[in-house]
């Protein structure tokens, strides 16, 4: 388990900055699974070349599958840039500038126009960053939420546990709820990291910090410290007993934040 997730949505886009979520987290929280995928480099060691791009491509569920496997495997040792696409048939009807708009997605990792192109039908395009980081667009944000929570979930099933007897149940944790995180959208645009690392149990409920950081000062931030008591901006609560999520902002007034 990472010591932080980091976390900036553009709404604008449908991007979302991340780090502490790895493509093996993303794999698995998925719901639009990629039948296809059209790799952004044309460089890269995987998939068929494909004439009319001049890309490489994984086709079909059971090469997708495969190459996933091998994500989730820590055996891929190239950058992963790519975006998912639903009929082979329709990449031979690109238009150059189309192509050339991909190529330029791929070497800029990030969009000129609409990331989501009409002949592809893509529900995502995938970036691996420097630093443990990634840019992913995703067409139905609520696929993000779900990975996010799905993150959480396990952090605080993994803290409540952590001193459990071999005699002793184990002690479940209700997923927390995609609308909770809704609900912080705002906080979300602006840039936060949920802290893992100093997560704790107080009085038999699980507390995550959560602190505000901009893109800007991320690298800064990670170097230095950011958790500050003045960039503690909510924490995440999951109470044991009720088997209830909910959030304690330091300010009501983050929760009217403009989008």
């Amino acid at each position: 388990m990472p010591e932080m997730v980091y976390v900036h949505i553009d709404t604008t886009s449908n991007a979302i900055l991340a780090r502490g979520i790895s493509p093996a987290d993303f794999v698995h929280g998925i719901v639009h699974y990629p039948s296809n995928l059209l790799l952004l480099d044309p460089s890269s060691n995987y998939g068929e070349f494909e004439a009319h791009t001049g890309m490489k491509i994984i086709r079909g569920n059971e090469k997708v599958d495969r190459f996933f496997d091998e994500v989730r495997k820590d055996r891929i040792h190239e950058d992963l840039k790519w975006i998912d696409f639903s009929d082979a048939a329709m990449l031979k009807e690109l238009t150059p500038l189309e192509i050339s708009e991909l190529l330029y997605f791929g070497h800029m990792k990030t969009h000129l126009h609409s990331p989501f192109f009409y002949k592809l039908q893509n529900n995502f395009v995938f970036f691996d960053l420097q630093d443990g980081l990634t840019r992913v667009y995703y067409r139905y944000l609520d696929e993000f939420y779900r990975i996010l929570a799905d993150k959480i979930t396990q952090s605080a099933l993994g803290k409540l546990n952590d001193r459990r007897s071999f005699f002793r149940k184990t002690t479940p944790v209700e997923k927390l709820d995609l609308a909770l995180l809704k609900e912080m959208k705002a906080l979300f645009q602006e840039g936060i990291i949920f802290c893992l690392k100093n997560s704790e149990i107080v009085n038999k409920e699980f507390h995550l910090p959560i602190y505000l950081v901009e893109e800007s000062g991320l690298r800064q931030s990670v170097t230095l410290g950011y958790d500050k008591p003045e960039m503690l901006i909510a924490t995440l609560i999951y109470n044991k007993a009720e088997r209830r999520w909910h959030v304690e902002y330091e300010d009501n007034d983050l929760l009217f934040m403009p989008n």
